[in-house]
């Protein structure tokens, strides 16, 4: 049977919130029809607000840890602070930023409470916005944590130590863009776009000059407690092979901290 023929039905029980459930009963009544069969798959209960199916949603167990960084600790009166002074950096447009890089780099993002580095945090997803300062041919974003691969998926076979033959735990791939193209990596909305544009997130063969490259499956970031290396490579095509050239960027990453203590589960 056709399973656009099937119609899931969902109710909220609030009436006994405090006692258990020992036997349900539940009525069907069919109106309007003249003949046919009724058919009826399974009931399923499930604890909390948000309908999941068989999964549940975290929000049911998890809740936002949320703190403000005191940039007067260090105050002794005016515009005078402790130690070190702040710099000011005249006829800069846009100061919200934490990115900031040229060529291939790998950035540390920490999954901290910043005043009780004890605090317990759960794996959290990444929201990752970049912005290139030139002209690239090809963007890794991925985890610091790989190996090269075989001799049979090699990349360029003449140059074993190339960075496209090693691949990464989770790694997602951007084919070219002009100088200012924004991209974005958001884990927690599941976006990935180019200049607005939805990237494409399936597993291919790429042509990379003088090689080919193997895409697997396309994977979003994420942050477990403590912290994680994030590789951010822009690549540019030179004398047929994709080459770290410099390519500069700036941007954004972002993430909500999540901590145990809002379920019975």
């Amino acid at each position: 049977m056709n399973k656009e023929s099937w119609t899931r039905y969902l109710a909220t029980l609030s009436k006994f919130q405090r006692k258990k459930v020992s036997s349900i009963e539940i009525e069907f009544v069919v109106e309007n029809v003249e003949a046919g069969t009724v058919r009826i798959t399974d009931l399923q209960l499930q604890e909390g607000q948000q309908v999941t199916a068989t999964i549940p949603n975290t929000a049911e167990f998890f809740t936002p840890k949320y703190g403000t960084l005191d940039e007067t600790k260090t105050a002794v009166g005016g515009d005078v602070y402790l130690g070190d002074q702040p710099r000011v950096f005249p006829g800069v447009k846009n100061r919200f930023y934490n990115i900031v890089g040229r060529g291939h780099e790998a950035i540390v993002v920490p999954n901290i409470y910043e005043d009780d580095f004890s605090q317990k945090l759960v794996t959290t997803a990444m929201d990752i916005t970049l912005y290139a300062k030139n002209d690239f041919d090809l963007l890794r974003i991925s985890t610091n944590y790989g190996d090269f691969v075989s001799s049979e998926e090699l990349t360029y076979e003449d140059e074993p130590d190339h960075p496209l033959n090693k691949r990464y735990s989770r790694e997602f791939f951007f084919e070219g863009g002009p100088a200012g193209s924004e991209i974005k990596l958001w884990a927690s909305q599941n976006i990935a776009t180019i200049n607005g544009q939805p990237a494409n997130r399936a597993s291919r063969l790429l042509n990379v000059g003088n090689g080919t490259l193997k895409i697997k499956r396309q994977l979003f970031m994420g942050l477990p407690y403590g912290s994680n290396r994030i590789r951010i490579e822009f690549y540019k095509l030179v004398n047929g092979k994709m080459q770290d050239t410099g390519i500069g960027y700036w941007g954004i990453v972002e993430l909500i901290q999540w901590q145990e203590g809002k379920s019975k589960l």
